[in-house]
């Protein structure tokens, strides 16, 4: 089936957003949770932690790239698409357990061990379903209507995990080596039947022309001469940083800092309802007012309540103003998943028509290579900001520099760097306006071939 420029229909776009539930869900301890289960029960101390996420990261600079050109170059008789995500969400339940279930002595070489399998699983699934977008419509606001959808199916899987806390079998709310363990069960199911369900009912999209199968020697010219690609990607590596800062520390921030480590799941549990609700009036603005300044818009606010986390008095009975500012994050967090996503859409079809090529799933996969890389980094500074300034996790009482340390990694810096990356993500280059005219040139070169 080729791609559209209608609507698609709505079975079609649930059964595609149904593996962004799982993925999701599987991922929620990842950035949040995780760094400080391992450091806090598992004793894995914060430097090692920080050279995990670093060497993950590069260990994706050379994974994400490489499944990206592979989804690019081989087709079968199911697509591009479907056998990637199919086998990675196999390989991600296995890695995922043992990351998430722990079993006897946890070192930082074990955790680094499963966190790069894990990765790799998640690699091998999502660049090529992220991909998979693109070639389902041409039409630049349909595009926004896929993204919303697997976004909602995104935020649905964040609410799983966070919940998982409340569920009655628990005592506290607070996140544990237990509710980790909840997690890999839950997603051991989820992840393979969300997958067949996309590849049963979603329909391939449409495949390159066969004269113009990608090639490595074409694939580097594509990525590397492809200018709106080079300026989408300058803008993910300094809101990503600022993304992987804030989430990073935001465990330490609310359990360390404000003493309230039980409210952490309850955040996500009514955040991401929000986010998901906001979504349309995302897509609303980026529809009267062009992607790129919704996005813009959507960044800037984020910065004002980022900066708001230092109202926050510490101690019992301040929860609610917790609450409330991060419920403002959601709110304005969830433009900044479905609008990029739409707009790396509008990169491919440049691609296609500059460089002659289908060359979506390495686009894709250097978006998440960047989007990974940058976030872990963006973590790792802010560990190793807290942490030299002594900041120290299974303290009591932290000193003063130690907490100067933690606040300065979360939340200012984070609001400082979102803040540098908001004029440039106004200027992007391709419009409504630009992206028709592609789409029309695209259009014709086909017939004419």
């Amino acid at each position: 089936m080729k791609t559209t420029s209608g609507a698609l229909p709505r079975r079609v776009l649930a059964a595609y957003a149904a593996p962004a539930f799982s993925q999701a869900l599987i991922h929620g301890p990842v950035g949040t949770v995780i760094q400080g289960i391992y450091g806090s029960d598992f004793g894995v101390s914060l430097a090692a932690i920080a050279t995990v996420l670093v060497v993950a990261r590069i260990f994706d600079a050379v994974t994400d790239p490489l499944i990206g050109y592979l989804s690019d170059r081989y087709n079968t008789r199911w697509g591009h698409r479907k056998p990637w995500l199919l086998s990675g969400s196999l390989i991600a339940v296995v890695a995922c357990w043992y990351l998430y279930v722990p079993a006897g002595e946890v070192s930082a070489g074990y955790f680094l061990l499963w966190f790069l399998l894990a990765y790799l699983g998640w690699t091998i699934s999502e660049i090529p379903y992220r991909a998979w977008m693109a070639e389902l419509s041409q039409d630049y606001n349909e595009r926004t209507r896929i993204a919303t959808w697997r976004t909602f199916a995104r935020y649905m899987g964040f609410i799983a995990f966070y919940g998982i806390p409340f569920l009655p079998m628990f005592e506290t709310t607070e996140f544990t080596a237990e509710t980790l363990r909840v997690t890999a069960i839950l997603a051991a199911i989820s992840l393979p039947l969300t997958a067949i369900i996309a590849v049963t009912f979603v329909p391939r999209g449409e495949r390159a022309p066969a004269e113009n199968t990608v090639s490595l020697r074409r694939a580097m010219p594509a990525i590397l001469r492809n200018q709106p690609l080079m300026y989408f990607l300058m803008i993910y590596a300094i809101s990503g940083l600022a993304t992987g800062m804030s989430y990073g520390m935001l465990y330490f921030f609310v359990g360390a800092h404000l003493d309230m480590a039980g409210t952490l799941a309850l955040l996500f549990v009514l955040g991401a309802p929000v986010g998901a609700l906001f979504m349309p009036l995302w897509a609303g603005l980026a529809r009267r007012t062009g992607k790129q300044q919704a996005w813009a818009i959507a960044y800037a606010l984020s910065a004002v309540f980022l900066m708001m986390h230092l109202l926050i008095p510490q101690g019992a009975g301040n929860e609610w103003m917790l609450v409330a500012v991060n419920l403002g994050v959601f709110a304005v967090s969830s433009a900044g998943v479905v609008i990029p996503a739409s707009m790396l859409a509008d990169v491919v079809d440049y691609g296609r028509w500059k460089f002659r090529g289908d060359y979506a799933g390495s686009y894709y996969s250097v978006q998440t290579m960047m989007e990974k890389g940058v976030e872990g980094i963006g973590a790792a500074i802010g560990l190793a900001v807290a942490g030299a300034m002594g900041f120290a996790p299974q303290a009591t009482e932290q000193t003063s520099a130690g907490t100067q340390g933690l606040l300065l990694a979360f939340p200012i810096l984070p609001a400082l760097v979102t803040l540098i990356s908001v004029p440039l993500i106004w200027r992007f280059p391709i419009n409504e306006h630009r992206q028709r005219i592609l789409s029309r040139w695209l259009a014709k070169r086909e017939v004419l071939t």
